[in-house]
């Protein structure tokens, strides 16, 4: 079933209130509905968000995905690794969130955490350890390590690198990025993510290396 043109939705309608609504009624995507009316995608959101409306909304994906794992030969890691100061992230728009501290056997985050969705990074003594993605939100992805349940084989494992790390008397820092999602030619784009594969590809964070601590 075809969807009635942009033209013919919007007609009558002054504000862009009442054609965002009506807009995601008749079947356009939030992305689409922003690019259309060239405006926002957050004020698109928004609007539908506060009037109920998830026509439009539920096609977004919603996926929470494994971080990204480098698989690189030991020796070949073990002879050309290098490290990546915190202070390229904070350049490039990374902020400060907190630091792990010890608590009885685990340990806990010394921050309130945003719920926004984003990329995160672990810092050791000011060198970046280990860069991750959530699109459920930061709050619930970090509390995931935290608990570090043994069938999450991640978060379990990089549970036990922050132990160690803060056992042996070291700093680990997170710093968050909340990138806006992007539209390109009328299609989503997901920044975040590709801002998580691209400094991954780049800096090969330790923690992110199969096979070494």
């Amino acid at each position: 079933m075809s969807r009635q043109s942009f033209e013919d939705v919007t007609a009558g309608l002054e504000t862009k209130s009442d054609q965002i609504r009506a807009l995601a009624r008749s079947g356009y995507l939030r992305t689409e509905i922003a690019s259309l009316l060239g405006i926002r995608y957050q004020h698109v959101r928004k609007v539908l968000t506060d009037a109920g409306i998830n026509d439009g909304l539920q096609r977004e994906v919603q996926l929470e995905r494994e971080p990204v794992t480098v698989a690189v030969e030991e020796e070949a890691t073990s002879a050309a690794y290098e490290t990546t100061s915190w202070e390229v992230l904070l350049r490039s728009g990374f902020r400060f969130l907190g630091e792990w501290t010890a608590e009885d056997e685990g340990f806990k985050l010394d921050a309130a955490v945003p719920t926004d969705k984003g990329v995160y990074a672990f810092i050791v003594d000011d060198v970046v350890m280990y860069v991750g993605l959530t699109q459920r939100g930061l709050k619930q992805r970090l509390d995931g390590y935290r608990r570090g349940y043994e069938r999450q084989k991640t978060n379990a494992r990089v549970k036990a690198l922050i132990l160690e790390a803060l056992a042996s008397g070291r700093r680990v820092k997170v710093l968050v990025a909340t990138p806006e999602a992007g539209v390109w030619n009328g299609l989503p784009v997901n920044i975040a993510a590709g801002l998580e594969a691209g400094l991954i590809a780049k800096i090969q964070p330790r923690w992110n290396i199969l096979g070494i601590s």
